[in-house]
């Protein structure tokens, strides 16, 4: 019984562990010559203004926690892309009609699809005009959430995608 809770527990934080990120960059990099940034200049990043605001709001706050400067003659430019799609319900109710051999069954989705927000994070190098390090993040977005909670999605969703930047060099 005591093993059941433990796998129970574990299944519950791994369901809540919030964005998925993977992570890219060119290994040549040095990434300690980079202490000051901006955005794009033709920022496009899909989501709506507002949204881009919460997301512009939240990404300065993170690379400023990190140690970088904001400027208008920066070391590197960040972008974003954005992609929004659904995936089925992943709450349903089995339904099964048979004994026996002859059996069948399936399942009946309950509640609405689940809405995601896939965001692309680029640096690019000003001088060189090259990326050299990227992030994507995935993960479940509740579309009638406040102003506040969207706030709060961008806020971890940042973080979470800068988590591991600079990247530590493995020898």
């Amino acid at each position: 019984m005591k093993q059941f809770l433990y796998v129970c527990l574990v299944l519950l934080l791994v369901a809540c562990a919030g964005p998925r990120v993977i992570y890219d960059y060119d290994i040549k990099t040095d990434f300690s010559k980079y202490k000051t940034y901006n955005y794009y200049p033709d920022l496009k990043t899909g989501l709506s203004d507002l949204d881009t605001k919460r997301l512009l709001d939240a990404t300065d706050k993170a690379l400023e926690a990190k140690g970088f400067s904001k400027t208008d003659s920066p070391q590197f430019y960040v972008n974003f892309k954005s992609q929004k799609y659904q995936t089925p319900s992943r709450t349903g109710v089995g339904v099964g009609v048979g004994n026996g051999p002859i059996s069948i069954g399936g399942t009946i989705p309950v509640g609405r699809p689940d809405q995601h927000l896939q965001l692309t994070v680029d640096f690019v190098d000003v001088q060189k005009d090259e990326l050299f390090w990227q992030a994507e993040a995935d993960d479940t977005q509740n579309s009638e959430q406040t102003p506040e909670n969207r706030m709060s999605f961008f806020t971890v969703m940042i973080q979470k995608a800068l988590s591991k930047y600079p990247p530590v060099k493995k020898n």
